[in-house]
């Protein structure tokens, strides 16, 4: 053999060893998990809304109401009851003509029970003369919740002025800022009913916005 060929060959020997050892060192040494993984995205778990829906065939309204809050049917004598008076009474006295006949009362009620400011409230009372929202305020204000101004150049601080579309009707409200929760009053007229509702904070806006007339 050529000392030239034998050179060559000792070289090709000694890349073979060391691709060798080169394979051998890398299968060895893996690279860190932290390398190769994909990073993580955190997403933030979505917070639905437990709710529960309340149908009254009888007075023809639904809403959609937070789980943990409850429903009850309430009435005008409960309320007056609660209010350590005879609004009616009171109402008819002061200005000589019963307000509307109440036909159900619905109200939600928060954690605290309180009725003072729970969040939703709707009265249901006949309305035989189909009176408009306007013309009913007119007549009867927000019985039974505020009537307690009744000449007619004092009650501008709580006539409706804003618009909005409730159940697909469009009619006015009014905020009233120094009772309690500072509710937001509303009238709706519907099938020979008028509607009463007093909305205060955010759930009772939540429960608002799902408000319909069943047919």
């Amino acid at each position: 053999m050529q000392k030239g060929t034998a050179t060559l060959f000792l070289v090709i020997i000694v890349l073979i060893i060391v691709g060798l050892i080169s394979l051998l060192f890398l299968g060895l040494i893996k690279p860190s998990p932290s390398v190769l993984a994909v990073p993580k995205i955190w997403k933030t778990p979505v917070q639905t809304l437990q709710i529960q829906t309340y149908n009254d065939n009888n007075l023809g309204l639904a809403f959609q109401y937070p789980k943990d809050f409850q429903v009850k049917e309430d009435s005008e004598e409960e309320y007056s009851k609660r209010g350590g008076g005879n609004f009616r009474r009171n109402f008819a006295n002061y200005v000589q003509y019963e307000p509307g006949k109440v036909a159900g009362v619905v109200v939600v009620l928060g954690k605290d029970q309180n009725y003072d400011n729970n969040p939703f409230s709707v009265w249901v009372f006949d309305n035989p003369d189909n009176l408009i929202a306007d013309k009913w305020f007119d007549k009867y204000w927000y019985y039974p919740f505020l009537w307690g101004v009744f000449d007619w150049a004092s009650k501008g601080h709580v006539t409706p002025d804003e618009e909005v579309v409730v159940a697909g009707q469009t009619t006015k409200y009014k905020i009233v800022l120094y009772q309690p929760g500072s509710p937001k009053y509303l009238y709706l007229s519907n099938q020979g009913r008028m509607y009463l509702l007093r909305i205060i904070g955010e759930n009772g806006e939540k429960i608002l916005s799902g408000f319909k007339f069943l047919q």
